[in-house]
């Protein structure tokens, strides 16, 4: 028997193997030849300008004065009445105007001072080889106050009203702690509006890129939306965390959208 048989065999073997897998390889690549797909990624957006359709104001009127705080709240117990009325005046309804409960703080505050001879409940120290004698007294500072809130859709008659506040003054009523809020309420619904509008602003942008070029769009890989910017009309800021103005009367709303298409 040729002993050489089985090697001759065996080579025969490998080789057919080599050429199967070199098969397959070729095959594969020719598949991702045909499977390779190109994309174009763009950003669309939307914006919108509104008007603020709610103002709510808070506000505090307080009196502060030392160890006696009974007549502070005789001082302040007029308040409430007068400005309501004040507000009245500005073409605010009552069910617009919350008042809010009474409230009182206290701030002890403490100082050294010297000690009059004979005086007691005095300490003695040296100091600088001098003797020294002195005490610490105490005072108790008292501020009552109330607040006052303000929500109504009459925008422009509450910010008329903020900045006529001076008026108070004239009544020996001190406004402090003012803050005024001016927001857009149907925020829900115009989002998805802006972002409708967005997407549609990045698919003409890559029709647009794609067109020149013999290709067009297929289908959208990847989309992603971005974070809303609410800033005052104008504004052009955008902070990583979306903006949200409520100082601003008018307010442009944008909708960012990042957008990957499938082209052919």
């Amino acid at each position: 028997m040729n002993k050489s048989f089985p090697q001759a065999f065996w080579s025969v073997v490998v080789i057919g193997v080599t050429l199967i897998v070199l098969a397959l390889i070729g095959i594969g690549g020719v598949q991702q030849l045909r499977a390779k797909t190109y994309t174009i990624s763009v950003i669309g957006s939307a914006v919108k300008t509104i008007r603020s359709d709610l103002a709510v104001w808070s506000f505090s009127v307080s009196y502060s004065g030392y160890d006696e705080y009974k007549s502070l709240y005789q001082k302040l117990k007029p308040v409430p009445q007068e400005v309501e009325s004040f507000l009245k005046q500005q073409g605010l309804d009552a069910e617009e105007i919350e008042i809010g409960a009474s409230q009182v703080t206290t701030d002890v505050q403490s100082k050294e001072v010297d000690c009059k001879p004979n005086e007691d409940d005095c300490r003695t120290v040296v100091k600088d080889k001098i003797l020294l004698r002195y005490k610490t007294i105490s005072r108790t500072l008292y501020t009552v106050s109330r607040y006052f809130l303000v929500q109504s859709t009459k925008v422009d008659l509450v910010i008329k009203a903020s900045n006529a506040v001076d008026a108070l003054f004239d009544r020996n009523i001190v406004v402090g702690q003012s803050e005024l809020k001016l927001i857009y309420t149907k925020l829900a619904e115009l989002r998805l509006e802006l972002v409708k509008a967005a997407s549609e602003d990045a698919f003409k942008r890559a029709s647009l890129i794609a067109g020149p070029v013999g290709r067009r769009i297929t289908m959208i890989e990847d989309g992603r939306l971005g974070v809303f910017q609410i800033n005052a009309k104008n504004d052009p800021s955008i902070s990583d965390v979306g903006n949200f103005d409520t100082t601003s009367l008018e307010k442009d709303v944008r909708a960012i959208v990042n957008a990957t298409y499938r082209i052919e």
